[in-house]
């Protein structure tokens, strides 16, 4: 997996094309409450960012995603699993 930071996260999240422009887009952001990103544009953005990144989603991880901090935990973890 590539590496990672929650900057980059945070962008992929900015320029998805999904946030409007001028939004906050912060750790703690939710997405459908703070930056109005419905279920279908969060897959899209879970997408590019599995591009980017180089791993794939499963289900689970999918349905536990709230806000940024959920993205950036899951990877955490897999960075974790990976080094180990």
């Amino acid at each position: 997996m590539k590496k990672w930071t929650h900057e980059d996260v945070i962008d992929s999240i900015r320029n998805s094309g999904k946030v409007k422009p001028n939004t906050l887009v912060t750790t703690s952001s939710r997405f459908e409450q703070d930056l109005g990103i419905d279920s279908l544009d969060l897959v899209g953005i879970l997408l590019d960012i599995q591009d980017d990144f180089g791993f794939e989603w499963t289900d689970r991880e999918i349905s536990e995603i709230n806000c940024v901090q959920d993205i950036i935990d899951i990877l955490n973890k897999r960075s974790q699993t990976n080094a180990a």
